[in-house]
């Protein structure tokens, strides 16, 4: 190529270097080398590996549920288990005590005595005391030397829960009633460094102690309860139960922080009653133990006519300067536990008029054991002064009255009467009154059978109907403890 220019000069321009390619696809690929194949394996690999691991994520997801569900149903089921065993400890605990309508009649009486409550289904025979049983008791071995070879095992007594024996029973399988001895329960009670495995310990409502040392407390026992689902987790729970204040138990057949006035009939009066005392306090054990005082008063004694007392070691102590119980205290004390007296006897009990006092007639304040059939005892809370007459007035248990208690014509009771007030007791000719255990008040009392129409009044000392008194209250749990295998 030829320009002229300037002078007429002229130049020839040739390429330097190689010629340039126009663009064209066919030779994209010669610009991008092998770049872009090294970035599609990296992509690839990239995405298997996010797909792995998000498939690592949903299997660890799916067997954690898995493993979250298993978890929460052995949870649920060990939960329903030892709701079972210590359902099985409530059955118990309810029979043992002394007003229930399944009361356990048969019960152990010395540390080698077994009774077992069995809940057998219409499959199967529970049988705490075979060996081949998957309900075997092999606790029993590690609580009293010698084992079950060695126990006296009681009759069998079946479950009467709700639905006992079918699906809808609560599954527990059986509750062992025992002695509890240091031994069994591996506690050092009297710290002698001995565990003793042969005497019962007993409660006397503060402590517990070897029965030789406590010989006027309560049998303390040891409940075993043993539950076992379909999928064999099994469950043993224990809980050890004694009467609340330990045994109840009085120095008199009537003791009084007040005055006592007792009027039998006339030695000059009717020919029929003129030999033969129509009023007695007696403190003779009716029940064979020893004795007790007739009367024992913080204040002084006056009788007059056909009145016999008699009782160990005397038949009256008077101007004792501290009774031994305390009427208010012991009211409050057994107060938590009683029913109230219009809900014992609602058609025969109701306030007065004036709503200041509780008005009865043939009452029926528990059943006591001479009337045909089963006792039925009660523990009955007056709120308020209490007045009962009639022809046929009866009780069984504890009587608890706050205020004054007043009681005309026949009168029939059984157990312990406890009267923060003063107690007034009239013999009639409607019938007599008669209480077997004994009586303790706050205030002075006043027993009269002076009238020639009158039959008789009668204390007697009953150290049974009292103790018996303290056995209607519900079993307290003094301790427990849970043992799963």
């Amino acid at each position: 190529m030829k320009d002229s220019g300037v002078g007429g000069r002229s130049e020839s321009l040739a390429p330097i270097g190689p010629a340039t390619q126009p663009f064209s696809p066919s030779n994209m690929g010669n610009h991008t080398g092998g770049g872009r194949g090294r970035e599609s394996g990296i992509a690839l690999f990239l995405t298997l590996a996010i797909m792995l691991s998000l498939s690592a994520l949903a299997l660890s997801m799916v067997l954690l549920t898995d493993s979250q569900i298993r978890l929460c149903n052995t949870m649920e089921s060990r939960t329903q288990i030892d709701y079972a065993a210590q359902a099985g400890l409530e059955e118990a605990r309810s029979r043992l005590t002394g007003n229930a309508p399944d009361l356990l009649i048969t019960l152990p009486q010395h540390t080698n005595d077994v009774l077992y409550i069995v809940n057998s289904g219409t499959q199967e025979m529970v049988n705490p005391t075979d060996p081949s049983s998957p309900y075997y008791d092999a606790e029993y071995a590690q609580e009293f030397p010698g084992g079950l070879a060695s126990a006296h095992l009681l009759p069998l007594v079946p479950s009467d829960q709700p639905g006992a024996g079918t699906n809808s029973g609560i599954p527990y399988k059986w509750v062992r009633i025992t002695l509890k001895t240091e031994y069994a329960s591996h506690q050092d009670v009297n710290q002698d460094g001995v565990l003793d495995t042969t005497t019962p310990i007993h409660w006397d409502g503060v402590q517990q102690d070897l029965s030789s040392s406590l010989p006027n407390g309560v049998r303390v026992y040891k409940l075993t309860s043993f539950a076992m689902g379909p999928d064999h987790i099994r469950k043993i729970v224990q809980t050890d139960v004694a009467a609340p204040l330990g045994s109840l138990s009085m120095s008199a057949a009537l003791e009084t922080a007040g005055p006592v006035t007792l009027r039998g009939v006339s030695a000059s009066g009717d020919a029929d009653t003129s030999t033969v005392p129509n009023l007695t306090v007696d403190g003779t054990d009716s029940c064979g133990a020893s004795s007790a005082f007739g009367v024992m008063s913080a204040n002084s004694l006056t009788t007059s006519g056909l009145t016999v007392l008699d009782g160990l070691p005397a038949a009256v102590v008077q101007n004792v300067s501290s009774l031994p119980q305390s009427a208010s205290t012991l009211l409050n004390s057994l107060r938590p536990y009683a029913s109230l007296i219009e809900q014992v006897d609602p058609s025969h009990v109701a306030l007065s008029s004036d709503g200041t006092r509780y008005v009865g007639s043939n009452v029926v304040l528990g059943v006591p054991a001479v009337q045909p059939g089963p006792s039925q005892p009660a523990i009955v809370y007056a709120d308020k002064p209490l007045f009962i007459s009639g022809s046929a007035n009866m009780g069984a248990g504890i009587l608890l009255v706050q205020g004054d208690l007043s009681v005309s014509d026949a009168f029939t009771y059984k157990g312990l009467i406890v009267v923060n007030g003063n107690v007034t007791l009239t013999s009639t000719a409607l019938g007599s009154i008669l209480i077997d255990g004994a009586l303790l008040n706050s205030g002075k009392v006043a027993g009269d059978s002076s009238s020639s129409a009158a039959t008789s009044l009668t204390l007697r000392y009953d150290s049974c109907a009292v103790s018996d008194s303290s056995q209607i209250l519900p079993q307290l749990r003094l301790a427990s403890r849970e043992l799963t295998y």
